[in-house]
C-alpha cells in the first residue's frame, strides 16, 4: 500500500505542475477544482499504465524526488508558455511602435499588464491552440515523459542545457520575425509624418500621428491576419520539439 500511494503521489506532482504552468490548462477563469480533477484523472490513469515503482525507504528521498517531479512538470510547462510569450511579445513590440504599450491595463486572464495587440496575439496563439488539437498532444507528451523520465530515477550524467538556451534565442527571433511587417509599417509611416511636419509645418503632425498610426496598424492587421495566423501556428507547432528537447536535457 505503502507503494502504491507513493507512486500516485509522485505522478501526481509532474502532472500537476505540468497544468499549473502550461497555457490551455492554467487559465485563471478556470475554477481550481476543476483543474484538480483533470489532473487527478489523468494521474489515475498513468498511475493503471505504470508498472510498480520500488520502495522509497526514507523520507528525505521521498522528498528528493518529489521536487525532481515538480521540476520536470514545471519545466515542460515553462516551455510551453515560452512559446506562447513568443507570439505575446510580438504583440507587445507592435504596441510600443505604435503608442498603444501607454494605454495598457490589467487582464486577468493572463495575470499581467496588456495592451492592445498583446492581447489579440494572445488570444489568437490560444485559439489557434486548440485548433491544432495542441491540448490533446502536450498531454500525450506529458505521458510519454514518463518513458523517458521514470518516476523514482534520478540521472543527470548527461545534462546538456543546450536546449533551454536554442529556446530563449528563437523566442526572441521568431517574436521580431512575427512583429516585423507591422514595426516596418508604422515606422514608414513615421517617416512620412516626419517629412509632412518639414514640408507643412502648420499641420500639428503630433496630434496626428497617434490616430494615423493606429489607423495604419489596424489596416495591416487586418490585411495579413491570415498571414499572421499562419504563422502563429507554425510557432505553436514546435512545442512537441521543444519539449522533446527539455525531456533530453533531463
Amino acid at each position: 500500500m505503502i507503494i502504491q500511494i507513493q507512486k500516485l503521489i509522485l505522478i501526481m506532482m509532474r502532472i500537476t505542475a505540468f497544468m499549473v504552468t502550461s497555457p490551455g490548462y492554467s487559465f485563471r477563469g478556470i475554477p481550481n477544482i476543476l483543474k484538480v480533477a483533470i489532473s487527478g484523472v489523468v494521474t489515475i490513469f498513468i498511475y493503471m499504465a505504470l508498472p510498480d515503482m520500488a520502495i522509497v525507504g526514507g523520507i528525505s528521498e521521498f522528498a528528493f524526488l518529489a521536487i525532481k517531479e515538480t521540476i520536470f512538470g514545471l519545466s515542460i510547462g515553462f516551455v510551453t508558455q515560452m512559446i506562447f510569450s513568443t507570439i505575446e511579445m510580438a504583440g507587445k513590440l507592435i504596441d510600443f511602435q505604435v503608442g498603444f504599450s501607454m494605454g495598457a491595463v490589467y487582464d486577468p486572464a493572463m495575470g499581467a499588464q496588456a495592451s492592445n495587440y498583446g492581447r489579440t496575439y494572445y488570444w489568437i496563439a490560444i485559439a489557434i491552440f486548440f485548433l491544432l488539437d495542441m491540448h490533446q498532444l502536450l498531454l500525450e507528451m506529458v505521458i510519454r515523459s514518463y518513458e523517458f523520465m521514470p518516476i523514482g530515477s534520478v540521472s543527470i550524467e548527461k545534462f546538456n542545457p543546450e536546449a533551454i538556451v536554442v529556446i530563449f534565442s528563437r523566442v526572441f527571433e521568431l517574436s521580431i520575425n512575427l512583429a516585423a511587417p507591422m514595426i516596418i509599417t508604422v515606422l514608414i509611416t513615421d517617416v512620412v509624418l516626419g517629412l509632412i511636419s518639414r514640408t507643412v509645418p502648420q499641420i500639428n503632425v503630433f496630434m496626428l500621428g497617434m490616430p494615423m498610426k493606429s489607423m495604419v496598424s489596424f489596416l495591416v492587421f487586418l490585411v495579413s491576419i491570415s498571414w499572421i495566423m499562419n504563422s502563429a501556428g507554425n510557432i505553436i507547432e514546435t512545442i512537441p520539439k521543444y519539449i522533446e528537447g527539455v525531456m533530453v536535457l533531463f
